[in-house]
Parts: structure tokens; sequence; C-alpha cells
């Protein structure tokens, strides 16, 4: 058990389907940690992060995005390497702009998937370590423990 899982229950504030109706991204907050907890689905295509980015941009019509993030790609598959470039210098900037200081990043089981594979990897996960305080995971529990300490 973690500090998110024992306290209020997430709030499930949208389940995105990807074009053909099919799950993409379920989008949910923990208020009382501000915590945003995006767990992806599916075969990714770049097309589908950058509209599952908006998405949850989206949410926070107020302008401030909860200050910790978890990214979790545990169930996903596919090449979505061609959106880094703008993860890295239209997401990003926003998202710190608007308030998220904190991301942990579950890794897909796949390795196929795995961020660290993509062309261009290595500036954004240099970025994404300068502008926010940002971890890999291989499971969600260590990273919600380490998000609970940030």
């Amino acid at each position: 058990m973690n500090a998110f899982t024992t306290a209020t229950p997430a709030t499930r504030l949208l389940c995105l389907p990807d074009a053909h109706g099919a799950p993409l991204a379920d989008f949910d907050l923990y208020q009382e940690q501000d915590l945003l907890h995006i767990s992806w689905h599916g075969h990714l295509t770049a097309d589908a992060v950058v509209r599952g980015a908006r998405a949850g941009m989206h949410l926070f019509a107020n302008g401030v995005l909860p200050r910790r993030l978890l990214s979790n790609h545990q169930a996903v598959t596919g090449e979505w390497g061609e959106a880094l470039p703008w993860l890295h210098y239209e997401w990003l900037p926003e998202a710190s702009e608007r308030g998220v200081r904190v991301m942990a990043h579950v890794l897909a089981h796949g390795t196929a998937s795995q961020l660290i594979n993509f062309p261009g990897s290595h500036e954004f996960i240099e970025a994404i370590t300068h502008e926010l305080r940002a971890q890999s995971f291989r499971h969600v529990e260590p990273a919600l423990q380490w998000l609970a300490h940030r």
C-alpha cells in the first residue's frame, strides 16, 4: 500500500478512445495528492500520444495542472517515437509552465515500445529530467511510492 492508494480514491476524469473506439488512455486524478495518473492502452502511434497528451492538458481548463504526473505505458505496444519532438518542444514547456513538477514513467513491458529505443529519446530524457524531477520504473507501485515522496 502507498499514500495514493490508501487515501481518497481517484476520480476518473476521462476514458479517451482511439480512432477505432478502443481504449487509448484513462485519466485518473488523485486530488488530495495533486497527482494525475494516465494509463495508456493498446497500440500507440505518435498521433495517438499527441492526441492523448492534448486531451490531458485540456482537462484542466483553469490552466493549472497537477504537480505530479504518472504516465503508465505498461500495457502498450507500438512505435510512438515520432511524437518525441512534439513532447519535447511543445508539451514539456507547457506542462512545466502550468505546474507539473514531478513525473514518473512506467515502461512498456515490450521493449520495442519503450521510450529509450526511439531516435531522439536521449535528448528528450535529458530535457525532461532538467525541467522536472523525472524517473522511469518497470511497475506502477514503485512509481507511486516515489511520487508520494516528491
